[in-house]
């Protein structure tokens, strides 16, 4: 699930597409079929393009940053066995703060339901996008391999993300969705490593296709099997590092950068503290950052457009 015990301390072209198939051995396609209307006036199996094909980095500069939504469980129904998550609370209120200054539209949402849960992500899914730079979900609960809890149970992890792919959301095809999860994926601790100084030394330019699973960003606050680490008055490890390193380094470093940073942060200055459990004392974490973004993500300041005072 999530250990509450640790006081962490803080020393803080060729196409080539004809007739191919995947390893499964099948042929795949996920185009949903060409001629119906899709949101926007387009067909379904194309968007519009936000940016030129060859940028270097995404295009911030919509009229609305986009939405922000966190999903925050601290509480759980009695039949699942689960603790209250005490910090969260911390975490969601640093997270909101966080995202409303990077410009962001936040909606909160406390304790839900695996249905709930699933019902608010497929109706974002089908909200109009077109005048958002970005997505941002940030989600934090208990959590298992594969797998994430509701108040009530689990829903496969998969869900999170598979409404916003380009072809089911084509208002944000092109454009970055970035997920934060802080939950565990595992029960394995990480003990970590000593490390010391070596003894010896002190298609055509105006249109292009691109992969329904482009342009996202998985923020995993753990890596696969292991422990994620939450302190009950301070707040997770990793919620901690994220809204530490973006608030001082967001207005001139692209996020992928500043996640580097943010699993620095982490990896360095945290570390369990309860040596009355020696096998949960002294123990480590890693976030764990999959990416299929093709540009890079700058958060440049909105101009406003309203009138001046």
């Amino acid at each position: 699930m999530e250990e509450t015990i640790s006081r962490g301390s803080q020393h803080e072209e060729p196409r080539e597409t004809n007739g191919q198939v995947g390893d499964s051995g099948s042929s795949e396609t996920d185009a949903g079929g060409l001629g119906q209307t899709s949101v926007g006036g387009m067909p379904q199996g194309f968007a519009r393009m936000s940016v030129d094909r060859n940028a270097v980095c995404y295009n911030m500069s919509h009229k609305q940053r986009g939405h922000c939504v966190i999903f925050n469980h601290r509480h759980f129904d009695q039949h699942t066995g689960l603790g209250e998550r005490n910090g969260t609370d911390r975490d969601r209120d640093q997270a909101k703060a966080l995202f409303t200054n990077l410009g962001f539209q936040v909606t909160v949402y406390n304790n839900l339901t695996v249905e709930e849960v699933k019902v608010k992500l497929k109706a974002l899914a089908l909200e109009d996008h077109s005048e958002c730079d970005a997505l941002a979900v940030v989600f934090m609960s208990h959590g298992e391999k594969d797998v994430l809890w509701g108040r009530d149970g689990t829903f496969n992890s998969d869900y999170l993300f598979g409404n916003f792919k380009a072809n089911r959301c084509p208002t944000l095809a092109g454009k970055p969705k970035l997920f934060f999860i802080q939950a565990c994926r595992g029960t394995t601790l990480d003990a970590g490593t000593i490390l010391q100084q070596d003894e010896t030394d002190s298609c055509s330019q105006s249109c292009y296709k691109i992969p329904n699973s482009a342009d996202f960003l998985e923020c995993w606050s753990t890596i696969p099997g292991h422990f994620s680490w939450r302190n009950p008055a301070n707040g997770s490890w990793f919620i901690q590092s994220l809204v530490k390193v973006l608030n001082q380094y967001s207005e001139r470093e692209d996020l992928l950068s500043m996640m580097t940073s943010v699993n620095r942060n982490l990896m360095l200055n945290f570390e369990s503290y309860c040596p009355a459990e020696r096998y949960m004392h002294g123990k480590k974490q890693a976030a764990y950052i999959v990416s299929t973004l093709m540009r890079k993500v700058y958060f440049t300041k909105k101009v406003s457009t309203g009138p001046r005072a």
